[in-house]
């Protein structure tokens, strides 16, 4: 497993011992995790492989995107299947515990999990693991671009695809320094006069790239009203490393049903979530019974949130989430309001450590109902607020309301103009924060921010 920069401890538990504040009500006697002071940051005594032992003990299947060929039997590289669907089937009919070993790589919804359709689930626990580099799973698949521009809208490119929600320019980048996304406007006159737009007009998609180009499948990517990763109560629990994923209309990783299981993600990203009409979240985590864990994952241009964690079940939730070393930011695209970095609800107990959230079009970091976070070295930083989303949210960078509660512990926040925002009766508890110049903080009446 690969360490460098983590905030977890491998072979030394080095460090100042850091105690759970008392009231989180998370269920260490669960899940074993420790925490230490090492340096000026935070660590987890965590590996994450723990928790997807049967099925990295498991029979192994291969997938390369280049090579792979999904009439071969999937037990090694030689004989590696095309699409990650194809050893998804295989492992469950398998009736046991599985790992799938995925070739770095481009993989449209076709050679994806999802078979261009809905996701393949996997009823067997499973592991996921890229290997050589990323693995690029995004909800589309290339388009037949005409070469020349259309014969009504001499700016624009019209190719026949239906059910878009968002367009990706592989050539330039946005300030985050990732491909940008063209804006859709209402038809193709608005976008034969706007550079840098698509429109949707029936089952004909125009496309009016900023510098002028023909598009290609190399220089545009269309993405879909469909699903790029989804878990439905049938999935078992599922471990997850190195995939970056595109799109996904109800999420970009989107994870429902109350079923008990460990979900696992290491070094995963989701990214262009959601749409205009889909305003959901990069990981969109429901209801599952279990431990939640993410390590290094980013959350990034998603059409609301960044990580949202609900239950909707009621009574005493039971869904648990860990972030490690996470990062969110660019979250809240199109006319979405309240759009968050790291958020939870519904009464969920979670733990955030080191975690970077930044530039999201709402508070940075939320909770509310009777959610209780706790955070060790977290910094929420230059939140834009939804103002420009039509919305009333200033900028604010730690943010919680009606009974939630936080423990802030040696956090940072700079460049919002709200530091700490503690709404209704919740409770914000502070040891060692530090605040912006400038930056301020309030409390409603009924709600506390004090140190502890």
């Amino acid at each position: 497993m690969r360490m460098p920069r983590l905030g977890i401890t491998a072979r030394t538990r080095a460090g100042r011992r850091v105690p759970p504040p008392s009231g989180l009500g998370f269920p260490f006697a669960d899940y074993p995790l420790a925490f230490r002071q090492r340096v000026g940051r935070y660590l987890c005594d965590l590996k994450p492989e723990a928790y997807a032992t049967a099925a990295l003990a498991g029979p192994s299947y291969f997938v390369d995107i280049a090579t792979g060929n999904d009439g071969n039997a999937g037990t090694s590289w030689g004989a590696a299947v095309k699409s990650i669907f194809v050893a998804t089937q295989l492992g469950n009919a398998g009736g046991v515990p599985f790992n799938v070993a995925v070739k770095a790589g481009v993989y449209p919804r076709a050679n994806g999990f999802t078979n261009s359709g809905p996701m393949v689930i996997p009823t067997q626990p499973a592991a996921y693991r890229a290997v050589g580099g990323r693995v690029t799973c995004w909800a589309g698949g290339d388009l037949g671009w005409p070469g020349s521009p259309d014969g009504t809208y001499g700016n624009c490119y019209a190719v026949a695809r239906s059910n878009v929600t968002a367009v990706l320019d592989l050539a330039h980048a946005n300030s985050f320094g990732e491909p940008g996304e063209l804006a859709r406007v209402a038809d193709a006159a608005s976008c034969n006069a706007t550079a840098g737009s698509w429109a949707q007009v029936g089952g004909t998609l125009y496309v009016h790239r900023a510098d002028g180009a023909a598009p290609t499948n190399a220089n545009t990517r269309v993405l879909l009203v469909v699903d790029a990763f989804a878990l439905d109560g049938t999935a078992k629990s599922v471990y997850l490393e190195g995939f970056d994923f595109q799109g996904g209309a109800n999420g970009g990783v989107f994870v429902q049903g109350a079923v008990t299981r460990s979900l696992v993600f290491v070094d995963c990203s989701a990214r262009y979530a959601g749409g205009p009409s889909h305003l959901y979240d990069g990981f969109r985590i429901f209801d599952t019974t279990g431990l939640v864990v993410l390590v290094r994952c980013i959350a990034a241009s998603n059409a609301k949130d960044g990580f949202n964690f609900h239950w909707g079940q009621g009574g005493t939730p039971a869904l648990h989430h860990l972030t490690v070393d996470c990062r969110a930011y660019g979250n809240g695209c199109y006319e979405s309001q309240s759009n968050n970095g790291l958020t939870s609800h519904d009464g969920l107990v979670g733990i955030d450590v080191g975690g970077i959230y930044h530039d999201n079009f709402g508070a940075n970091v939320v909770s509310n109902g009777a959610s209780r976070l706790w955070c060790l070295g977290t910094e929420a930083r230059d939140s834009l607020g939804d103002g420009l989303r039509g919305g009333s949210i200033a900028p604010v960078d730690f943010n919680i309301q009606e009974t939630a509660i936080f423990w802030l512990e040696r956090t940072k926040s700079s460049g919002s103009a709200r530091s700490l925002v503690a709404g209704d009766t919740s409770t914000l508890h502070v040891r060692s924060h530090r605040a912006g110049e400038g930056q301020v903080q309030t409390a409603a009446v009924g709600a506390v921010i004090a140190a502890y």
